[in-house]
């Protein structure tokens, strides 16, 4: 699996936002990493995936409290998104909490979830509030 790079086609224009997304990808591509280790440690990998659960779900918050700040119009589709993929990560985490589990199957299949729903998520939603960022400050 390639790992997760940041390129300036990702860029919503918002240093705040774009640094958000540069560290989402970096978490996925930790998970990657260690999940295609030879000797996967569950404990380390629930470490790791609850970071990524963690961080994404906060920095889902952070667009949504700019939504809510700047009345944004086109936030209750864009929120839709975001419930899609929260929703989808609870499913992940909760499938690693039975004990039958392939813990690094899942791991894996979250990471690349992840990757590749914010990589399409940038570029055909989050770019649609560049400009309503920008009319409020937001650079």
């Amino acid at each position: 699996m390639e790992k997760y790079i940041w390129t300036p086609d990702y860029s919503v224009g918002v240093t705040l936002i774009d640094e958000q997304h540069q560290h989402f990808f970096e978490i996925a591509n930790n998970i990657l990493g260690f999940a295609d280790g030879k000797a996967v440690e569950k404990e380390m990998l629930f470490t790791y995936l609850g970071e990524l659960g963690d961080y994404s779900f906060y920095h889902l918050g952070t667009e949504e409290k700019f939504f809510d700040e700047f009345k944004y119009e086109g936030a209750q589709v864009h929120r839709a998104a975001h419930d899609v993929f929260r929703g989808i990560t609870k499913k992940y985490l909760n499938d690693l909490r039975d004990p039958a589990s392939d813990t690094a199957k899942i791991a894996r299949a979250m990471a690349i979830y992840a990757g590749d729903w914010l990589k399409e998520h940038i570029l055909v939603m989050d770019k649609q509030y560049t400009a309503v960022f920008h009319e409020h400050g937001l650079r």
